[in-house]
């Protein structure tokens, strides 16, 4: 009835009355939030996580850990509007710690999750993260929980309690700079059957010739309650991308006008299962088929070239050429996952079997130094692909302390050469035992330290991102899409992964909120790329040589929050990257300079961000991002970067109607009109490179 008066009047009652009662400080909480008492909201919601084990006298611990989840989800929420991103991640992380069998946890972590992804999704990086956190979360929610949309990020718990509904969420966002996406999720619960149909279209004109985007997903996801204990879940995206060169370039103008990149997915469909056969014992099944056309034209493409000197040592360079290529992914994936929970232990076991074949052709013309003619050279082949993983991670519970242990096996049947043309026949094989281990420590109720380390084996495509094992421990992503930037070496397959992380995190009860981490990220592959070899009898032979890549990436970032009385946040936040790849052709002579490669890019990123939250609905931010890069090493195919410093200072104002019903916002990024150039090697976002207007509106029915 939204009668907010009378019910706050019962709250406050039921405070006085039960001091040490977690429930009425949930709802005040919530409350608020919709109120647009965000600070209010983030402090009634902290006290509830405060109070939540007093509980402990009439509910078991795997129940409090329950409640304890869904309090630190709900509060991840709030904490984004509240402008402390780094803080949300860490909240949504320890609800799945506290409870994996809580979908909402899993839901609000993919929310976090996503905040990191490449909005142009060419750098697909935190993919696999994501879809793997809301495939959980939309597995284990109930029908009528809430919508399935992975479009809608704040899904409000006040909500839980209605049954039949329909709702209507659309978001559009304008720039001047000739970038639009227009975002549409319908969705409703009617009886046992929950349903969301998604659209995410995309269209950016590009800041340099040949840089444009248009991306078309479309997801249609229903599920249905079967009995109390069961239910099923289908999945079906469509997606249709096209772009010209997006890959990111120290000097713009390096790149390619003649390129184009188009990938189709028509459709993707997966199902799932899940049954509760008590409470916290899980069973989840997933499969379907993955397919995924890929389609690349470059008129004015690099091609490496062989050749033997007179010691017969092979000797490498590049020419032009004009190529076509195309990548047809058809794959089978099926994956049972079992959840085990008890009030001190949580085992997690599962087994995925994938099946397929890559079909790959590629047309070149390239004109030859040693005849007049344009020789054309047409491959296709066709490659089998097969994975098989098993995994067991065991979670022990003591007094706010949490120990993983975790071990997979993986053996990957994969195309030794996926997409570096001119393309041959042949598949590799990687397999091994990877471990897993992560502890998380609350000594009190002000610090909580982490620490994680793991080794896993990465996909190829599509086949990693659908998939239930976890993707993250102690807050720190296990496993990627890539690691190594795509704008530097272009596509890998079958990564080998090593991650090394601790963290540091401080909630004071004033409402500062300090957070230090530091990862180590490894990765390693090991790949035959496609090359043309030059002889008298044919001088465009199709060969293909090794090429070796380690990549090392060193993280150190810190963070202060602070709120300031009901209605001001105040942030400041400093990341140093290192980053180092080191490419070796084992095969060429010593004496050649693309034997072994060596690039390094330091990072610095400095920035601030104020931001005010009136109860009106009113709210604006500014912020500030500082970036300082220096390079080292070869960079191949590429003339020296030296290093780049600038600022850039973004601002917006806007207004959210009543119960969260809408928001329109407008700004300016790039106040300072600065242009910059970074090296690819460090991972960024894309950043404005003049001046924008920005606009959106949100309307949620």
């Amino acid at each position: 009835m939204h009668d907010d008066f009378h019910a706050f009047k019962e709250l406050e009652l039921a405070k006085r009355l039960d001091t040490n009662d977690p429930t009425p400080w949930l709802y005040s909480a919530l409350i608020d939030y919709e109120q647009h008492r965000i600070n209010e909201a983030v402090q009634s919601l902290e006290k509830s996580v405060e109070l939540n084990d007093n509980r402990h006298v009439y509910r078991s611990e795997l129940l409090l850990d329950q409640d304890r989840a869904v309090r630190s989800a709900s509060l991840a929420t709030i904490y984004q509007r509240a402008g402390l991103a780094e803080v949300s991640m860490r909240e949504a992380a320890r609800a799945v710690t506290d409870d994996y069998a809580n979908y909402s946890a899993h839901l609000f972590l993919a929310n976090s999750f996503d905040a990191f992804r490449d909005p142009t999704r060419f750098n697909l990086r935190y993919e696999t993260a994501w879809f793997n956190e809301l495939l959980l979360a939309n597995l284990l929610a109930p029908v009528g929980a809430g919508t399935f949309s992975q479009s809608i990020s704040q899904q409000e718990y006040s909500r839980l309690f209605e049954r039949n509904r329909l709702g209507l969420v659309t978001t559009t966002d304008v720039r001047s700079d000739d970038q639009y996406r227009e975002v549409a999720s319908q969705f409703g619960t009617i009886g046992n059957t929950s349903y969301s149909l998604d659209l995410d279209y995309q269209r950016n004109e590009g800041v340099r010739p040949n840089n444009e985007l248009t991306r078309i997903e479309w997801y249609t996801q229903i599920k249905q309650q079967l009995t109390a204990q069961d239910s099923v879940f289908l999945l079906a995206k469509y997606q249709d991308y096209h772009s010209g060169d997006n890959f990111q370039y120290y000097d713009p103008t390096n790149a390619h006008r003649t390129f184009s990149f188009d990938e189709t997915q028509a459709p993707i469909v997966v199902g799932g299962y899940h049954r509760e056969w008590a409470p916290g014992v899980h069973t989840l099944f997933l499969g379907g088929r993955l397919i995924n056309e890929q389609k690349i034209r470059d008129r004015a493409a690099s091609l490496p070239v062989l050749s033997t000197n007179a010691n017969l040592e092979v000797l490498m360079d590049f020419e032009p050429a004009d190529v076509r290529f195309e990548n047809d992914i058809e794959i089978y994936t099926g994956e049972l996952n079992q959840i085990l929970q008890t009030e001190r232990m949580t085992t997690i076991l599962g087994g995925r079997f994938q099946a397929g074949d890559f079909e790959r052709q590629n047309h070149i013309v390239t004109r030859s130094e040693f005849t007049n003619y344009f020789p054309t050279i047409d491959t296709r082949v066709e490659d089998d692909f097969q994975r098989i993983s098993f995994y067991a991670y065991q979670t022990f519970t003591f007094d706010h302390l949490w120990i993983t242990a975790g071990l997979s096996y993986d053996a990957v049947k994969f195309p030794e050469n996926v997409r570096q043309v001119p393309v041959v026949e042949g598949t590799d094989t990687r397999d091994g035992f990877n471990p897993k281990a992560a502890i998380v420590w609350s000594p009190g109720r002000v610090v909580t330290l982490r620490g994680v380390y793991t080794r896993s084996l990465g996909g190829i495509s599509v086949d990693e991102s659908f998939r239930l094992e976890p993707t993250q421990l102690a807050g720190f992503s296990q496993t990627f899409r890539t690691v190594i930037p795509e704008s530097v070496v272009g596509s890998v397959s079958v990564p080998e992964f090593d991650t090394y992380g601790t963290g540091i995190d401080l909630k004071f009860q004033s409402g500062t909120y300090v957070g230090i981490q530091a990862e180590l990220i490894k990765s390693q592959v090991d790949r035959l790329t496609g090359a043309l070899y030059h002889n008298n009898l044919d001088p465009n032979f199709p060969v293909t040589t090794e090429q070796d890549l380690d990549y090392e990436e060193r993280v150190v970032s810190a963070s202060v929050n602070q709120l300031i009385a009901r209605e001001w946040s105040v942030g400041a936040h400093y990341r140093y990257a290192w980053a180092e790849l080191e490419q070796r052709f084992p095969e060429l002579a010593p004496s050649d300079s693309s034997r072994k490669i060596v690039q390094r890019g330091e990072l610095h990123q400095l920035g601030g961000y104020l931001l005010f939250n009136h109860d009106s609905g009113f709210f604006a931010r500014a912020d500030t991002q500082w970036y300082w890069q220096y390079n080292r090493g070869q960079h191949l195919n590429q003339g020296p970067m030296p290093g780049d410093s600038f600022v850039q200072v973004n601002c917006f104002i806007g207004y959210r109607l009543p119960r969260l019903r809408g928001e329109i916002s407008v700004g300016v990024l790039n106040i300072t009109d600065e242009d910059y150039r970074l090296n690819p090697l460090n991972v960024y976002a894309e950043l404005p490179r003049e001046r924008v207007f920005a606009a959106r509106l949100r309307l949620n029915f």
